[in-house]
């Protein structure tokens, strides 16, 4: 750890004492860095620090043997006055109970690099990003281009299933947008719907679309490019 780093770390600890301990380490809340690099900025002691040297901080205090043997115990994370914000994970607890050398990211070859970063790599960045995260929306998108079965309900609803990528999808739509759906589906040649919702709650090989929204779009049949076109029709002589 350089004396740098090591600098900030006890200037964390002086203005979040409530979160930050080198003896007694507490599971840090996941996207913890965001709301830090913000209260950083109101606090003299680290308002001159650069984001990348208080990431670079951060990434070290969470590798360091005594965090990871409090995450490995589990229990709540903490945000930055010590409150409990979220559980650490089972997941979480397995990877800081490896060994220090599991943890530890393989070397990148000198051949070409591969298009996803290897499993064990990212498995050994995950503190590190989970710290480091954002917070965002996730969204679902469906796309189908055929009507499917479905069964109405008494919430004056309709209930259909797709199997997309290998995963099962159960979409409820008001009767109203279903019949919407429809009409368009029929009026169109070729078409394709977008159904886009929430990640709804799990079920047998898959989950259910929460508050789901459809637009359909008609597909224009491509030209043929085989097939040469018309020979133009020639001016009457004169």
């Amino acid at each position: 750890m350089s004396d740098a780093v090591d600098a900030i770390i006890d200037r964390l600890i002086e203005v979040f004492p409530a979160c930050f301990n080198r003896d007694a380490p507490k599971p840090l809340k996941i996207g913890i860095y965001p709301e830090l690099r913000a209260r950083a900025k109101q606090q003299p002691a680290l308002a001159t620090v650069r984001p990348e040297a208080l990431r670079q901080a951060l990434q070290v205090y969470t590798q360091s043997p005594a965090y990871q043997r409090v995450l490995a115990q589990g229990g709540p994370r903490y945000d930055l006055n010590g409150h409990p914000a979220g559980e650490v994970t089972p997941a979480h607890q397995a990877y800081a109970a490896l060994p220090p050398e599991q943890r530890q990211p393989k070397k990148k070859s000198t051949s070409v690099a591969p298009s996803t970063t290897p499993l064990l790599e990212l498995t050994a960045l995950l503190p590190e990003l989970l710290a480091m995260a954002i917070p965002g929306k996730l969204d679902v998108t469906l796309k189908i281009n055929q009507l499917p079965q479905v069964k109405p309900t008494a919430a004056q609803t309709v209930l259909f299933a797709v199997q997309a990528e290998g995963r099962m999808v159960v979409v409820e739509l008001k009767t109203k947008t279903w019949n919407t759906l429809k009409a368009a589906a029929e009026s169109y040649p070729q078409w394709v719907a977008a159904i886009t919702g929430k990640l709804g709650e799990a079920i047998e090989g898959g989950f259910r679309l929460e508050n789901p929204t459809v637009q359909v779009f008609e597909k224009k049949a491509k030209p043929d490019v085989a097939t040469p076109p018309p020979p133009a029709s020639k001016a009457p002589a004169l």
